[in-house]
């Protein structure tokens, strides 16, 4: 009788501090992500219009204390360019998205989180998923808790195409040539 009082005082205890943990399932408040790169006659850039991110996050005292986990998607055909509506047709060629639609970044380690005057450096290690080919990435990020307690996270990375095994996409009978050089960047804001 007095061990199962004693568990009953337990359970009662620790479910109330189980329910309090900081881990954080985060959601999609709002994000700017473009991806920049060179031709023979201009620089470019364009713009993705639809993403989802899935993660869990932990936040302890005011601090960010974790990542457990980062899943972030994107619709590759709501890729706009500024340049126009070829540019846009050539880019979803280039990325295969009749087969692949979607690009996926998984994170897949937090090899640092150092807090550096109200904002973190985050070093990352991820897979990012460019039409159907995978390759693992590091990261520098720089994330910040604002005043709501939503998480923003900036950041950007230059790529190959070429490492995707994506043709660099070419134009008006291949005088138009494109960089194989591009930089993507975003910034994400998370919260609940």
């Amino acid at each position: 009788m007095k061990n199962q009082a004693s568990l009953i005082l337990t359970t009662a205890l620790i479910i109330p501090f189980l329910l309090w943990l900081p881990v954080r399932p985060q959601t999609l408040k709002s994000f700017k992500m473009s991806i920049a790169g060179t031709s023979s006659l201009h620089k470019w850039e364009s713009s993705v219009g639809v993403a989802t991110v899935k993660s869990d996050i932990v936040i302890n005292e005011g601090g960010l204390e974790a990542i457990n986990s980062l899943y972030l998607e994107v619709d590759a055909s709501s890729i706009k360019s500024t340049k126009g509506s070829m540019m846009d047709k050539k880019t979803w060629e280039a990325l295969k998205t009749t087969q692949h639609p979607k690009i996926t970044y998984q994170l897949t380690k937090i090899e640092s989180i150092n807090p550096a005057a109200g904002e973190y450096d985050i070093k990352t290690l991820g897979n990012l998923s460019i039409a159907g080919v995978k390759v693992p990435i590091s990261m520098n990020v720089k994330g910040k808790i604002l005043s709501n307690g939503s998480l923003s996270f900036k950041g950007s990375k230059a790529l190959k195409m070429t490492d995707f095994k994506i043709d660099p996409p070419t134009a008006l009978m291949g005088t138009l040539k494109t960089g194989n050089d591009i930089t993507v960047s975003f910034d994400i804001v998370l919260g609940e």
